[in-house]
């Protein structure tokens, strides 16, 4: 273990340092309260052994500034003190120690102490480790539940969360929030042509094609359906997301050169884009705006697909 000494008197000091070191335990010595506390924060300790009297902060001081800044984790404290009654003890306890070591030392009575808290030492060690391990097998079992897992965006699910959370932002905000409903125009070609893995690389292909024109970690790119995408842009007005999604048609045209590169028969594949935009307010719900994107969608394939349509939100539900 790394144990921090806080102990005011040179004598015990040594005496102390001497009988830890010889259990085989790194020893970080403190001269004061105040020294002791710093030293906690910068070495993160296993055990702590404090002096009841230092200057400075006295033992219970540091007890208590240790198991506030520490709130959710716990290290042992031991204190050190010639005087043990019922007042030391209960106050010992209220600031936060676990042990008292009465002077001066017993080698015999400290080593048996160590031995106990290096045992609860190790297991905390090994609670910290599985906590970690949890937390980051629920931070894997989270992304699962909203990461498509063939193209790697986001997924509807994720989506239906993020617009209702944008929409309320974007009233309480009063800002403008702007969606793109993409769909891959000849896609059941290329499939039908080429397999269902050209469909599937493709499908990655572009993900990652649209991704790089988003430029923001609050925009996102979700798989809708299918061949279909929904580009979700917070505080986006109807003249950048028409930017936006000119960009990215544009892209998928020249992507056709790399595309025929990797498949036999060559298929000329290219997007439609509806795009709604509105000021988020309670006429309407953020189901009705994803609505409008659809119908601006289907608009753009009417008008014979490689195209976007971009169609504000009416003024109230009747529109």
């Amino acid at each position: 273990m790394k144990v921090l000494l806080a102990e005011d008197s040179k004598s015990m000091m040594l005496t102390t340092t001497a009988i830890i070191k010889q259990s085989g335990h790194e020893v970080i010595q403190a001269k004061d309260g105040k020294e002791a506390f710093n030293l906690y924060l910068s070495e993160n300790p296993d055990l702590v052994i404090l002096d009841v009297m230092m200057p400075e902060y006295n033992g219970f001081e540091v007890a208590e500034k240790i198991r506030a800044k520490d709130k959710d984790d716990w290290v042992p404290i031991i204190f050190l003190t010639g005087i043990v009654d019922d007042e030391n003890l209960s106050r010992g306890i209220k600031s936060g120690g676990d042990d008292y070591l009465t002077k001066p030392v017993s080698s015999v009575v400290l080593n048996a102490k160590l031995n106990a808290m290096q045992r609860i030492s190790e297991m905390r060690n090994k609670l910290i480790d599985l906590t970690k391990e949890l937390s980051d097998t629920n931070k894997k079992l989270k992304k699962s539940t909203i990461t498509d897992p063939l193209t790697g965006a986001k997924n509807r699910l994720y989506l239906d969360e993020c617009t209702q959370n944008e929409w309320y932002r974007g009233m309480r905000d009063k800002k403008a929030l702007s969606i793109l409903l993409i769909d891959v125009d000849n896609f059941k070609t290329l499939n039908d042509t080429n397999g269902h893995q050209a469909g599937d690389e493709c499908l990655i292909d572009l993900v990652k094609l649209i991704n790089s024109h988003l430029k923001r970690s609050s925009d996102v790119l979700c798989r809708y359906g299918g061949d279909e995408f929904v580009v979700l842009l917070p505080s986006t007005g109807s003249i950048d997301a028409m930017r936006i999604s000119e960009t990215i048609r544009k892209s998928i045209e020249v992507y056709n050169i790399e595309l025929d590169k990797k498949v036999e028969t060559p298929v000329k594949i290219s997007v439609s884009i509806g795009i709604a935009t509105t000021i988020p307010d309670d006429r309407f719900s953020h189901d009705d705006f994803l609505s409008h994107a659809d119908k601006a969608l289907y608009a753009a394939k009417a008008a014979g697909r490689n195209c976007v349509v971009n169609a504000e939100m009416p003024k109230d539900k009747a529109a």
